[in-house]
């Protein structure tokens, strides 16, 4: 080994000694990457939830729809049904659904007697949001 050889070993040694962990510079920039990260999760976590509490809000009001429905089915039609019928039920008179309202129609489908057309529409945050379901009951 010639002494060049020699003198640039020893010195990569040296070197090595120094480079064994990270700069500042590198936590800092990692610190960084990381917390960026963490924030654009955090974003996305908060736009999950609202999309979530909204879904659980329109699958009560479908139920609670499709509940009228089959209890307007259940009960069956008035004799002598011939005149629109409509049943209004407000915000908090629904038992488990405090932040929805209701509205039941039966009206006589006219071109065909003894066919009625049932209609359930559900309110909620405060009727800026709706759903309907509708069906046709043969009296």
């Amino acid at each position: 080994m010639s002494i060049a050889e020699l003198q640039l070993s020893n010195s990569d040694r040296g070197r090595a000694n120094f480079q064994r962990g990270f700069s500042l510079l590198e936590v800092l920039v990692t610190l960084v990457v990381v917390f960026v990260v963490l924030l654009g999760f955090a974003g996305f976590s908060v736009v999950a939830n609202k999309g979530i509490q909204a879904s659980e809000k329109m699958t009560r009001a479908v139920t609670l729809a499709q509940e009228k429905l089959e209890d307007v089915h259940r009960q069956g039609l008035p004799s002598m049904f011939s005149t629109p019928v409509s049943q209004v039920e407000p915000y908090g008179s629904i038992p488990g659904a405090p932040l929805h309202r209701r509205t039941s129609s039966i009206q006589p489908h006219m071109p065909m007697p003894g066919l009625h057309t049932v209609t359930v529409e559900v309110q909620w945050d405060n009727d800026s949001h709706r759903t309907a379901l509708q069906t046709y009951m043969v009296h």
